[in-house]
């Protein structure tokens, strides 16, 4: 088995005096072994689980099968466990809860209506960018990026944005699993930096175009991705197209609402 790290995981304890208010401990257990999912990078067998969570095997049955039930957890065909439908939702619920999230929602619609294009937003989750919003456009486009879509950072749009923009620590690890060469990342970021948003034509899907950009909070970090896309060919990927403007004016006023006041093009 793959060493998973789980610094956040605290095994419960059968008797625990860290805290005089009464709670209900199978709860507090099941959520030790949600926690062991969340650093997961695949799939795990009970063995695996009752390995990092340092609870009998047994035990760890017990809870797999009602967390199954209410689909905090799934199995597999092939018998190990990973994170179910219901876990998605409620992590998703969360971010959207974040301000930034609800702000560039609205304004992702906006610019969806106005330009007729597919438009979704990211941030980053566990794995990487992953999509929290999506807008159908007027304009038909078979491939639908679904709610909790991880993106690659090399050949996506959105992923471009993060891998110039991004927290390097946040970063790494993902780099690492996609093994995207050093070579690579510096020309994708040199060329993204200069434009200003992230841009493929092809790289991900064949046929599908779309363009990214950053959305900054008060700090100066990435906050979340704003992404357009559409058929190739059809789909204005042009520095000075209408889209391309559109979709700048678009991230620049949600970043200036979240309290930014700097450059995109100043941060790294």
């Amino acid at each position: 088995m793959a060493k998973i790290a789980v610094p956040d995981l605290v095994p419960v304890p059968e008797s625990s005096d860290r805290d005089t208010r009464k709670g209900v401990q199978s709860v507090e257990h099941a959520f030790a072994l949600l926690q062991v999912f969340v650093h997961a990078e695949k799939s795990l067998a009970i063995k695996d689980i009752a390995e990092v969570s340092g609870m009998p095997a047994s035990k760890v049955h017990h809870y797999l099968v009602s967390l199954v039930r209410v689909g905090a957890v799934r199995q597999l065909p092939d018998g190990t466990y990973d994170l179910g439908s219901f876990a998605l939702h409620m992590g998703l619920a969360a971010l959207r809860k974040l301000e930034p999230v609800e702000l560039a929602s609205s304004a992702a619609s906006r610019l969806c209506d106005e330009t007729g294009e597919a438009t979704f937003i990211s941030v980053w989750g566990n794995f990487g960018p992953t999509s929290v919003r999506y807008f159908e456009g007027a304009q038909p486009v078979t491939v639908e990026i679904r709610v909790g879509n991880v993106l690659p950072l090399a050949i996506s749009a959105t992923g471009r944005v993060y891998l110039t923009w991004g927290s390097e620590s946040q970063l790494a690890p993902v780099l690492a699993r996609e093994k995207v060469a050093q070579s690579e990342i510096d020309v994708i970021r040199n060329t993204t930096m200069q434009i200003g948003l992230g841009r493929v034509d092809g790289e991900l899907l064949p046929r599908i175009a779309s363009l990214a950009a950053p959305v900054f909070d008060q700090a100066g970090r990435l906050a979340l991705v704003i992404t357009q896309l559409g058929w190739s060919g059809e789909f204005d990927i042009a520095l000075d197209g209408k889209l391309a403007n559109s979709l700048t004016r678009c991230a620049s006023q949600l970043s200036r609402q979240l309290g930014y006041t700097g450059s995109a093009h100043q941060l790294r």
